[in-house]
């Protein structure tokens, strides 16, 4: 199969997945929010801030590392030695989730009581600290599956997972949710632990049928352990950093509304409806751009290794324009139509609300993400992590001196400072390490003029039809897949879906 082929063929698969996937959670979340409400949506994001912090040690860049690791084995056409490798990347998954295990179970007590400041978090904490060893695992049987370019296995898995999750989760809400709001987050929290339990024995069955392939003997590059801490300890320190700044913000944010005016219970409610209901809506199109953007990273490494900088220039290229257009077009969707899809999924006119002011952000999050990878298939991960935590520090910063005079506005305002801040670091280091060029006027005015022109006139038709603005998801859906079209159509119109050599 021709590497254009392959590529295209993966990165289908992994967005169709991905789409499904997000779209599931996206109703997953709906029923949640449904079943404990924005306090309890804003409770459980506050476990998930520690417990993210327990996954950034647990998986210590393994899948990173792995993707690397594995790619310059198969470059050189080490299958003997791909698989040492692998060995050994298990080995330090192992480790890291056993030990990311053990601390959370250490700390639980005291980051409930004193940093999440609710002892009502503790048990869902010890809960989720059993899935540790098993999550850190599946890192690195994600990033093997990433290298070998078998998105496919790792694509089921997922799908494996969400549904192990669902039907955990829903039943055990209907046992335990009536108890109060302790339960309802264990009921939350032990769903997503059994889901990761049950998907990392599904990845390993699929890993030994990898291993039963037919494979030569060559072993030509040694030094796994080394190699493998080489990629893996610089990115796990920073992630490390990241992944505890982030945390701190997480809890910031409540207080930050509390001491602006709000009681416990609208402040949680306010961070449910921005983190809980909100981020999940805008991040859902990124879906697409999520799975096109990780198979960048193991393509990205085989022409570094081969120094082929042409190849690498050209991907990173289109890789960029195709974002921007992506991107601009999402935005765009997300701003005229914000109203409409918070009262459709939520029936929120906060959330709805709350999607029109971040909707501009949706080009910056949506690019940082693609440009994130792209450094990450160049071994500029660090450079990638560093921009993270400066992000991450300026955050917390502002956020503990803004809210408190400024509260849910205030916060906002963070996001919008620390998004630009990233976007722009990341971006101009990929230009410093490609030399690639991005144009004005084709890659930034024209898409923000179609996005424009099309969402007027699919409003506009709507209205004439229908008579008023329909809030029926059914409705919104169609307005939505309308103003995507017509958005394609004037792209291809303006010039900008030809392919060209060089940006302007």
């Amino acid at each position: 199969m021709k590497r254009a082929k392959r590529f295209f063929v993966n990165a289908f698969i992994m967005s169709c997945t991905t789409v499904f996937l997000r779209g599931a959670e996206v109703m997953y979340n709906v029923y949640i929010t449904n079943r404990i409400g924005a306090e309890g949506i804003g409770l459980f994001g506050l476990i998930m801030s520690v417990y993210m912090l327990a996954t950034t040690v647990a998986s210590s860049g393994a899948e990173l590392a792995t993707t690397r690791l594995i790619t310059e084995e198969k470059t050189l056409g080490c299958d003997k030695g791909a698989r040492r490798a692998m060995v050994v990347c298990l080995l330090y998954t192992l480790f890291f989730g056993l030990l990311a295990a053990c601390l959370l179970i250490s700390v639980a007590p005291f980051a409930g009581r004193y940093w999440l400041g609710d002892e009502r978090t503790i048990r869902p904490l010890y809960l989720l600290s059993v899935s540790l060893p098993f999550l850190s695992l599946s890192s690195a049987l994600n990033g093997y599956f990433m290298a070998v370019r078998r998105v496919a296995k790792s694509a089921s898995a997922r799908i494996f997972e969400l549904m192990v999750k669902v039907l955990v989760t829903t039943f055990a809400l209907k046992q335990y949710a009536d108890r109060g709001m302790e339960y309802a987050c264990m009921a939350v929290v032990g769903g997503g632990s059994v889901a990761e339990i049950c998907s990392f024995f599904y990845l390993y069955v699929l890993y030994g049928f990898e291993r039963r392939r037919k494979a030569n003997k060559r072993e030509q590059e040694k030094r796994y352990t080394r190699r493998l801490l080489h990629m893996s300890l610089p990115l796990a320190i920073s992630s490390y950093l990241r992944s505890g700044l982030v945390t701190v913000e997480h809890l910031l944010v409540p207080r930050g509304l509390k001491k602006y005016g709000a009681s416990a219970s609208a402040s949680l409610a306010q961070y449910g409806v921005v983190h809980g209901m909100v981020m999940p809506i805008l991040l859902f199109p990124s879906a697409i751009l999520g799975a096109f953007s990780g198979l960048l990273i193991p393509e990205l490494t085989e022409f570094q290794k081969r120094k082929n900088e042409k190849q690498i220039c050209r991907i990173a290229t289109k890789a960029l324009r195709t974002t921007l257009f992506f991107s601009i077009g999402a935005a765009g969707i997300f701003w005229f139509f914000a109203n409409e899809i918070g009262m459709a999924i939520y029936k929120s006119g906060d959330a709805g609300l709350f999607i029109k002011f971040l909707a501009p952000l949706v080009l910056v999050m949506y690019t940082d993400h693609v440009v994130d990878s792209m450094l990450k298939g160049l071994n500029q991960q660090v450079y990638s992590m560093r921009y993270n935590i400066i992000d991450s520090a300026v955050s917390v910063v502002l956020i503990y001196t803004l809210l408190p005079h400024f509260g849910v506005n205030g916060y906002i305002a963070v996001i919008f400072i620390t998004e630009l801040l990233n976007g722009f670091l990341s971006i101009n280091r990929l230009m410093k390490v490609t030399e690639l060029k991005v144009g004005f006027l084709q890659e930034l005015l024209l898409p923000c003029s179609a996005v424009f022109v099309a969402a007027c006139l699919v409003r506009f038709g709507s209205v004439v039809l229908f008579g008023t603005v329909s809030y029926q998801r059914l409705a919104v859906f169609g307005s939505i897949v309308c103003t995507a079209l017509v958005y394609v159509v004037f792209l291809y119109c303006f010039g900008c879906l030809k392919n060209r050599k060089s940006a302007d």
